[in-house]
């Protein structure tokens, strides 16, 4: 996972692993670092276990995981 746009532009191409998740934020694992970066005004960029990516709105993700996939 990268940040690929952002408000905050010290976070524009943060990268690595989503370890956690809360409502309105991500965690992300950097080697032994982690950044925690919300997800509002945000686009991140996931890759895919089939070598592809998406790109994805994190206005899209706001929400706790258990309840987005109610809304699905």
């Amino acid at each position: 996972m990268s940040v690929f746009r952002s408000p905050n532009l010290s976070e524009i191409g943060i990268k690595g692993k989503v370890v956690y998740e809360t409502r309105n934020c991500l965690i992300i694992e950097r080697g032994d670092r982690r950044s925690l970066i919300a997800k509002s005004g945000r686009l991140f960029l996931f890759r895919v276990d089939d070598g592809s990516s998406v790109l994805v709105l994190g206005d899209r993700l706001i929400g706790r995981p258990e309840e987005r996939v109610k809304k699905a």
